[in-house]
């Protein structure tokens, strides 16, 4: 764990390679963490073309500065505060050097989960916090 999941609309601009976009992050993530790739989880999905409203405008096309590409950052809840910004930081700031999206339009929305609400490799995972 952490699970990463970004929605976004498609992209006109120039073509995204969402799979070294993904890469690109689980590294990133991975060296600040300490926490091994295998244990962290990436998945990017598009909304259909007009499926996203924003400031009461549908769009078909991911701009720059609208429409904010929207992530689930799910984590466990023995991280601290200040774990769970850095992370946020930091998948802001990697996607931004990748994607042609604004800084201030990426909204990421942290879930804690919890010991014994995780089910992972087989079992339900339980942590000292």
């Amino acid at each position: 764990m952490p699970l990463i999941r970004i929605k976004s609309l498609p992209f006109s601009q120039q073509e995204v390679p969402i799979p070294q976009v993904l890469n690109s992050l689980s590294r990133a993530v991975s060296a600040a963490t300490d926490i091994d790739p295998h244990h962290i989880m990436l998945t990017w999905d598009y909304i259909p073309a007009g499926h996203y409203v924003h400031g009461g405008k549908a769009v078909h096309q991911q701009p720059i500065n609208t429409h904010p590409i929207l992530i689930d950052l799910i984590a466990p809840n023995f991280n601290t505060e200040q774990q769970i910004a850095s992370m946020l930081e930091l998948i802001a700031s990697t996607l931004i050097e990748q994607v042609p999206v604004a800084k201030n339009n990426i909204f990421i929305n942290f879930t804690p989960a919890y010991s014994d609400g995780v089910y992972d490799s087989g079992q339900v995972v339980e942590w000292d916090e």
